[in-house]
């Protein structure tokens, strides 16, 4: 199934394309997007001619952080009635909670977490769920950008994350991430990931409305279009998150998502999978994307994968791809 997203997603695409001499309507068209649709509040686009819309913006109007400024003009409206359910909520922390259960109404490409397991540095995870997409930076500092526009909105504006974690290699300074998100920012990491603080998801809603958050919610869990993940998703995005630690191993993933390892790996096989099988998957796209990465080194790569060693990335590229690591990032550039 196609993932979509909202058109609100490219609010500010227009003026920010104009801005840097573009021109926006034979951008839009080109990946298939229709110009008025950008009118329609309601309207959906697919999620993949949204990241490689931004992308080929970026490019050609010569401008490396089209994300980040497109964020300037986005902030938490952009969820439509999502919004509603977190400017009701108590709680940052429950707003935040609230978003991430119903992002798939947005899009059910975007994949949210919010990880509190550290009291002290709690978590938002950021993560674009389409197979076999390489180049994803800009709509990932897009998604990042909004998010720290929706904090600064709930916490108010002198909001300012322990540290941004972002996915993939970046030609962006440290001193322009900080100029937008007030913080240090680190590029180069396993997945894109806001740090806040156990203060900020206490922090109180001053429009909170129990009532109406409960009819929201109410509402939103009988006509939800996101169904819930299945447990081979949920597997693969925990893998995702552990590959760096060199802590991915089945007894690991099954405690965290509160399961027996024997009952795991036999729901896994009920479904036709099993763990390995899904942890060799997940590194090999993630593998296509680091190495689409030009400056991205190799020891980054395989580290980040998992491996403790050079050598055995190797081995797993030439398994995958039949060829070296470097050979495939030729590959992949040249195509």
């Amino acid at each position: 199934m196609t993932a979509l997203i909202r058109t609100t997603s490219l609010t500010g695409f227009r003026e920010l394309a104009e801005q840097f001499g573009g021109q926006p309507d034979a951008l839009l068209q080109r990946y298939r997007i229709d110009p008025q649709c950008l009118f329609e509040e309601d309207a959906r686009v697919p999620l993949r001619s949204l990241v490689g819309l931004l992308e080929c913006a970026a490019r050609e109007l010569k401008c490396p952080d089209f994300g980040l400024r497109m964020a300037d003009y986005q902030d938490l409206d952009v969820l439509g009635p999502i919004a509603l359910i977190a400017r009701s909520s108590a709680t940052v922390g429950q707003a935040l909670e609230e978003i991430v259960r119903f992002i798939g109404f947005h899009s059910p490409g975007i994949e949210l977490d919010l990880d509190i397991s550290d009291a002290g540095a709690p978590r938002l995870l950021i993560d674009i769920r389409l197979p076999g997409l390489l180049q994803q930076r800009q709509m990932i500092e897009l998604a990042m950008g909004v998010a720290h526009n929706i904090m600064k909105l709930l916490c108010g504006p002198k909001f300012a994350a322990q540290a941004i974690l972002l996915s993939g290699s970046s030609p962006l300074s440290s001193a322009r991430y900080r100029r937008f998100f007030k913080t240090t920012v680190y590029s180069g990491q396993v997945c894109s990931t806001m740090v806040l603080t156990a203060q900020q998801l206490e922090h109180a809603i001053e429009q909170q409305d129990p009532l109406l958050h409960r009819t929201l919610v109410q509402y939103f869990s009988h006509f939800n279009s996101q169904a819930p993940a299945d447990l081979v998703e949920q597997v693969e995005w925990m893998i995702v998150r552990t590959l760096a630690t060199q802590r991915c191993r089945l007894p690991i993933i099954a405690e965290q998502l509160g399961l027996h390892e024997r009952v795991l790996q036999r729901r896994l096989e009920q479904a036709g999978q099993g763990f390995e099988a899904i942890l060799e998957n997940v590194r090999r796209q993630r593998a296509d994307s680091y190495l689409a990465e030009r400056s991205m080194p190799m020891s980054q790569v395989s580290g980040l994968l998992g491996y403790s060693e050079q050598s055995v990335f190797n081995r797993a590229c030439r398994r995958w791809f039949a060829m070296t690591p470097r050979a495939r990032r030729r590959q992949l550039l040249e195509a």
